[in-house]
């Protein structure tokens, strides 16, 4: 018999941006989910991350995440190269 995760969901307001958390827990492994919608440009950020520890999961999520977000942010800011 397959088991179903335990699901918890947070929503995190952080320096005016709106974060999801979703973390999925399995009997041997738990996945988290972090997603951040960007309004103006209709674009969704999302990373997850799989451990066999929860407190891996989310540590490794959430570094993925900040390198993530601060990779489009500098996209996002970089002028367009006019030819």
């Amino acid at each position: 018999m397959k088991s179903s995760p335990r699901y918890r969901f947070f929503r995190v307001i952080s320096g005016g941006d709106l974060v999801d958390i979703d973390i999925f827990q399995y009997p041997h492994k738990t996945t988290v989910v972090i997603s951040m919608l960007y309004y103006k440009q209709e674009h969704i950020l999302m990373v997850s991350k799989t451990s066999n520890v929860r407190r891996t999961a989310i540590k490794l999520a959430n570094f993925s995440f900040l390198q993530s977000k601060t990779l489009y942010e500098k996209k996002l800011k970089t002028p367009p190269v006019l030819s």
